[in-house]
């Protein structure tokens, strides 16, 4: 048996998680997945609280049970240690080797945070402190540890209080701990008893409980730590954000009504435009600079960005409003690790001063440890990841933009030529070991005028099953690159285009050439723009089908049966502007609409 902590921030081996050094200083805030972590709460939440224990003998934490090796091999996996593999006990809903058990105990494998003794603080001047009110309080506060993978959550609330911004907006945690609305109000509202501890909060454990439970695994599994799906409601006011998350590839109940397609409000078409950048690092530099750029780099690669955003629309017709104006692009794609990690700031003031949305490539980011190092220990392991940013304007006034939410992606399939810099860096740093830790998340995002759409990131598609899961459930493909082999990508992305029976947009780095557009037109009409040559650093506004494409996914497959029975009849039927869906194709997530 071990806490939460050691499984947290325990440097993983091949034993059991029990035996795992606790090394806060080297593991990186990885949070466990949320099916995982809001299943462990609601575990103990309904447990009781232990036999004499008083909030007077200090704050509970969770102790594990890993009955079967769940965690161990499930934490393991997260960090890309252990390859999944089927067993003969394996059944839809992943490996049933044994439930891990949580109960709550006072004996804490490291220091308990300060937040963990507010309370105690508050209920000596008032008379007391509710005991099961602030075992709900621990479990909280261990829940979001759990999903952070750290305790910056908690620095938050120490260092600035529980403030008057409603958690529901505190848009820093929202956008990657992807809880729904309610859920974060009755945290707040566990947060919030710390001032008057004695308060009876019964009531509030059964709200959060409820709304927690849709977000957990029914029974934790060692396939419940392989990869999720999040599903986003994008939006273009300041209207709640709604998600869903499950277990990538499972069927399960049917989706929420907010986050099916609704053709009312579509556009006609998407004007995207590619974004392809030339200016990059030196090769020695990544090396001898990582993961840093020189300020000259990173002024030369913004003023191509800021070009990209800045540049007039194109003058042709398909590109000019009714009034006579030039449209402006609805979201810009830029490449593959493109943008320097010091810059992302500078990408969200050009999203709100433009109105324009943006998905950028980010240079390779060293994620950060759960606790800085000290004295007591000095960091011999560094993971880096590869992510993209999508930034979405929201809102609009008088001047422009009222704000700019964002959403980043990691990688999960990493490239070989990753492992490689990995590697070299290992051997270029000094007593450090570097490794390069996959993505966990696919996402699937729902725009109310551009539809839905998924993000690859170069590699990401060379792995079919993820698309094979989303076929039926996307309009768009967006990806990012950095890509050499320019001959390959172009096949693989008509083909996974074709496949998905939907527009896919590929933005190459301009130092590699090559960037593509497809469409499932038919024949010359599929190849909405090709881009070759290096380098060549360029922007070009490309309008994509939305409602077109949305009709021809419905009714495609009956259409090309239909122009088949012509042709067997003797007629000569009429081909349409779109290629025939491939067989067994259908469009699922859509909104019934009366």
């Amino acid at each position: 048996m071990a806490t939460l902590h050691r499984l947290l921030w325990g440097a993983a081996g091949v034993e059991d998680f029990p035996e795992w050094p606790i090394r806060p200083w080297e593991m990186p805030a990885i949070g466990l997945p949320i099916r995982v972590a809001t299943s462990m709460f609601t575990l103990v939440a309904r447990s009781p609280v232990p036999a004499g224990w008083k909030p007077a003998k200090g704050p509970l934490v969770w102790r594990l049970e890993d009955h079967g090796g769940v965690l161990s091999a499930g934490r393991r996996r997260q960090f890309g240690c252990v390859k999944p593999e089927r067993t003969d006990r394996e059944d839809a809903g992943g490996k049933q080797s044994g439930q891990p058990d949580v109960s709550r105990t006072t004996e804490w494998d490291v220091p308990p945070h300060a937040t963990y003794f507010v309370p105690l603080l508050s209920g000596d001047r008032q008379g007391g402190i509710d005991r099961k009110s602030y075992a709900l309080y621990c479990d909280t506060l261990l829940l979001l540890t759990a999903m952070d993978g750290g305790e910056s959550v908690l620095n938050s609330i120490m260092k600035s209080g529980r403030g008057v911004m409603p958690f529901q907006d505190r848009w820093a945690w929202r956008s990657r701990l992807h809880l729904p609305r309610q859920a974060w109000s009755c945290i707040e509202d566990v947060i919030r008893w710390a001032e008057h501890p004695h308060r009876n909060c019964t009531e509030l454990r059964y709200q959060l409980l409820e709304v927690l439970e849709p977000c957990s695994a029914p029974q934790v599994t060692e396939n419940d730590f392989g990869m999720e799906r999040v599903d986003i409601q994008l939006s273009t006011d300041d209207r709640e954000i709604v998600r869903s998350i499950r277990l990538f590839g499972a069927k399960g109940a049917p989706l929420p009504d907010e986050l099916a397609l609704s053709k009312s409000e579509l556009s006609e078409d998407l004007s995207v435009r590619l974004g392809q950048l030339t200016r990059w690092l030196a090769k020695q530099d990544v090396l001898n600079k990582f993961p840093t750029w020189k300020p000259a780099d990173a002024h030369r690669v913004m003023e191509q960005v800021a070009t990209v955003f800045y540049s007039p629309s194109d003058t042709s017709s398909e590109q000019t409003l009714d009034n006579g104006t030039q449209r402006s692009p609805d979201v810009i794609v830029l490449p593959e690790l493109s943008i320097p990690q010091a810059e992302v700031g500078t990408l969200r003031k050009l999203v709100k001063t433009t109105g324009c949305a943006v998905l950028a490539g980010l240079y390779w980011r060293v994620l950060q440890p759960a606790y800085p190092s000290n004295e007591r220990g000095v960091a011999t392991r560094r993971w880096i990841v590869n992510e993209a940013v999508l930034s979405i304007p929201i809102g609009h006034g008088e001047l422009g933009p009222t704000l700019v939410r964002s959403y980043r992606v990691r990688k999960p399939v990493t490239a070989h030529v990753e492992k490689g810099l990995v590697q070299a860096l290992s051997k270029h740093v000094p007593n450090q070991e570097w490794e390069v830790l996959g993505g966990r998340t696919w996402y699937r995002f729902v725009h109310p005028q551009w539809g839905d759409f998924a993000i690859a990131i170069c590699a990401d598609l060379l792995d079919g099953d993820p698309w094979r899961t989303l076929r039926g459930e996307i309009l768009h493909l967006f990806m990012v690159a950095f890509n050499q082999d320019v001959n390959l990508y172009e096949s693989l992305t008509w083909t996974r285009a074709y496949e998905n029976y939907a527009n896919l947009v590929a933005v190459n780095h301009g130092s590699r050439g090559g960037s593509f557009l497809w469409s499932p037109r038919r024949k010359h009409g599929h190849e909405l723009a090709r881009i070759r040559g290096r380098p060549l650093f360029l922007s070009a506004d490309v309008r994509l089908p939305v409602r077109g494409l949305l009709e021809q996914q419905e009714t495609g497959i009956a259409k090309a049966i239909g122009r088949a029975m012509c042709y067997w009849g003797g007629h000569d039927p009429e081909s349409g502007r779109y290629k025939s869906p491939p067989p067994g194709y259908r469009r699922t997530a859509l909104r019934s609409e009366g």
